[in-house]
C-alpha cells in the first residue's frame, strides 16, 4: 500500500474515537498525520527526538514498543494531576477521547488530554469536535517531569513552559481552534504547578508551515530528513557496500569533516586526563568519608557500590555447550581512524 493511500485511508473523518480502536489501529492512525508530540521534533526544539526520527516513525512498519518507566508513571498520574488541576482551578474539565484533524489542513491531527467544559463560549454542556472545531476556547495538557529538569519550568501561572511544550501547545489550538491551553505539571511526585498558555497565531502559523513541508517534501515524497544526531547517522547508513572508498579533494567537505572529529578527539584525551587528576585530588581531599559538603550542602559522595555481574567468560569454560546455546550474534558498523 502507498504511503499517500495508506494515509488518505484516515483522512476523511474529522475526529474518529480512540477508546475503541486497538493498539496496532491507535499507532497506525498516528501515522497519517503530524501531532502535537511531533511538532516540536520537526523544527529541531525537541530534546528527545529529531525530524529524522519523526520520519521513521511515520514511514517505517509499526513497532509496538514496551513503555518505559517515565512514560508508565505519566499515564498512571494523569488522573490525579488533571483532578488536582479542576481543584485548583475551579474549571470543569472532561477527557477528550478521540483523535481530531484540522479541516483544511488534513496532516494536522490532535490528541489533546482535557477540555474545559466552558457553556458560556459555545453553548455546549460538553464538549465535542463539531464543524473542524472544539466547542470550547480552552484545553488543558497534563505532564510528569523529573526533579532534573524542573528548572526548565517557569514561574507558575505564566506562561515559562520547555520549548516543546509550547509547540505542542501552540499545535493544539491550531488544530483544535481554541484560545488557551492550561498545563499542569508535576514534577519530582511532589511539586505541582500549572500555566496558562494563550495563542499565538503567528507561531501557529509557522508551526504548520514547517509540518507541512515536512509531511509533503520528506514523509510522502520518501525523502529522508538530514542526520543530526550520532543515532540518527547510525540508523541511516547501517551497513558499507564492501570493497568501496569515498576518495576526496584536501578541501572537501568530507576532509573538512575528518580533521574537525580528529581535533575533538585531540581535545577529548587533553580532558580525560585532566578530569582524572582533578577525580585523584578530589578522592584525596574526601578520603574516607562518604559525603563531600560545601556550607552544609552536598555536592558529591564516594561510597562502596556492589554490583552482580554475570561472568560470561566462565560459563563458557565450565559449560560450552550451554553457552553456545544462548550465543546471540548482531551486527553493527564501526567507525576506526587510522
Amino acid at each position: 500500500m502507498g504511503l499517500a493511500i495508506k494515509f488518505e485511508k484516515y483522512q476523511d473523518a474529522n475526529a474518529i474515537k480512540t477508546s475503541t480502536l486497538c493498539r496496532e489501529d491507535w499507532l497506525t492512525l498516528r501515522q497519517s498525520g503530524i501531532g502535537g508530540s511531533d511538532i516540536a521534533a520537526i523544527i529541531g526544539v525537541s530534546p528527545y527526538a529529531t525530524a529524522y526520527d519523526i520520519y521513521q516513525s511515520k514511514t517505517q512498519p509499526l513497532a509496538d514498543e514496551d513503555m518505559n518507566e517515565f512514560a508508565y508513571w505519566g499515564t498512571i498520574l494523569e488522573d490525579t494531576v488533571a483532578r488536582e488541576f479542576s481543584k485548583r482551578s475551579g474549571l470543569k474539565i472532561q477527557n477528550v477521547n478521540f483523535l481530531m484533524r484540522h479541516p483544511e489542513h488534513r496532516w494536522a491531527i490532535a490528541n489533546i488530554d482535557r477540555a474545559v467544559v466552558n457553556n458560556e463560549v459555545k453553548g455546549w454542556g460538553n464538549v465535542r469536535f463539531k464543524d473542524g472545531k472544539l466547542t470550547t476556547d480552552q484545553i488543558v495538557e497534563i505532564k510528569t517531569a523529573s526533579e532534573y529538569v524542573g528548572k526548565n519550568w517557569g514561574n507558575e501561572e505564566s506562561d515559562e513552559v520547555p520549548d516543546q511544550y509550547q509547540c505542542q501547545a501552540q499545535w493544539y489550538m491550531g488544530v483544535t481552534d481554541t484560545q488557551v491551553c492550561h498545563m499542569a505539571v508535576l514534577i519530582g511526585g511532589n511539586k505541582y504547578r500549572q500555566y496558562k498558555i494563550e495563542r499565538h497565531q503567528d507561531f501557529i502559523d509557522y508551526l504548520f508551515e514547517a509540518a507541512e513541508s515536512f509531511w509533503t517534501h520528506n514523509v510522502l515524497a520518501g525523502v529522508e530528513p538530514d542526520a543530526t544526531t550520532l543515532q540518527n547517522a547510525k540508523d541511516k547508513y547501517p551497513r558499507h557496500n564492501p570493497d568501496t572508498t569515498l576518495d576526496v579533494e584536501p578541501d572537501s567537505e568530507a576532509a573538512k569533516a575528518f580533521e574537525h572529529y580528529e581535533s575533538l578527539k585531540a581535545q577529548e584525551k587533553e580532558v580525560k586526563a585532566a578530569l582524572e587528576l582533578a577525580q585523584t585530588d578530589l578522592i584525596c581531599q574526601i578520603q574516607d568519608n562518604e559525603t563531600l559538603a560545601i556550607d552544609g550542602e552536598v555536592v558529591a559522595t564516594y561510597k562502596v557500590q556492589v554490583s552482580n555481574r554475570f561472568d560470561s567468560s566462565r560459563l563458557k569454560k565450565d559449560m560450552p555447550e550451554l553457552a553456545e546455546k544462548y550465543i546471540k550474534q548482531s551486527e553493527s558498523r564501526v567507525m576506526r581512524v587510522k
